[in-house]
């Protein structure tokens, strides 16, 4: 029976939007902070891009919080730091710089 009832919430969850940024990312800029960290090459950058535009409408790029992570980057240059320093492509740590500065404050005020 308990099987079932996991089973049941875990199919649920999946089909709501109540796991909304649990598993996946919550708007376009975190999308490209997830798939963007190792990408080596500029038309790879682009394909990431076109898959997180397809993934998020436009308002989803424009309108989003600024973060106050307890355990993640504080700061949007600290988020750079993090999420920039696998990325071999110019483009893709300007896609990353772009996403951190829109997510994360400037200082740490």
């Amino acid at each position: 029976m308990k099987f079932f009832l996991v089973t049941f919430l875990i199919l649920v969850l999946q089909g709501s939007n109540v796991s909304a940024g649990w598993f996946s990312p919550d708007n376009y800029w975190e999308c490209l902070l997830k798939k963007m960290q190792h990408v080596q090459s500029d038309t790879i950058a682009e394909e990431v891009v076109n898959a997180c535009k397809q993934q998020h409408p436009f308002h989803e790029r424009i309108f989003v919080e600024k973060k106050r992570s307890w355990f993640g980057p504080k700061t949007a240059s600290a988020c750079v730091l993090k999420y920039g320093k696998h990325v071999q492509t110019e483009l893709g740590a300007r896609y990353i710089q772009s996403a951190c500065y829109k997510l994360y404050p400037e200082n740490d005020d």
